[in-house]
């Protein structure tokens, strides 16, 4: 029986991909993109959103916007996911400037989180696209349940 936590497999069942982004235009651009890619995107749109999402459910992916509206940010979602021994792959899709977004990323790394990529915005849809089919083909398959014979 699959639990709760099993990843899918390229070609299985979609994987869920978790896209912590406040802004309409941009979320609504990256879950087309994930859905394109083989992922069901779930949206949280705040810290708070976010942090409910992921005490609850098991992604296989995440992109995070580091400028999120709120009092916490992007910085504040990478330790949150840190303290949750987060181990999915995780996509830095922002505005921040590229120094910025090379700052965070270390900070991410030695939260021993697994950020895969940094993409600046405005969004480079032929990279994410790239990024998030590499991720998909690279998720462990699940567990097939033979009939018993």
């Amino acid at each position: 029986m699959d639990s709760p936590n099993d990843k899918g497999g390229a070609d299985s069942s979609p994987a869920r991909l978790l896209i912590i982004e406040d802004d309409n235009v941009q979320h609504g651009l990256i879950g087309r993109i994930g859905s394109a890619a083989g992922f069901t995107p779930t949206v949280a749109r705040s810290f708070d959103e976010a942090a409910a999402l992921l005490r609850a459910n098991t992604f296989d992916c995440i992109t995070l916007d580091l400028s999120l509206r709120g009092a916490q940010s992007g910085t504040e979602v990478l330790r949150m996911l840190e303290g949750l021994h987060c181990k999915a792959p995780i996509v830095i899709v922002s505005g921040a400037t590229g120094l910025q977004l090379q700052l965070t990323s270390s900070i991410a790394r030695s939260l021993k989180l697994n950020i895969c990529e940094s993409i600046p915005k405005p969004i480079d849809a032929a990279l994410l696209r790239k990024t998030l089919a590499k991720i998909k083909t690279g998720l462990p398959r699940p567990a097939v349940t033979g009939s018993g014979a």
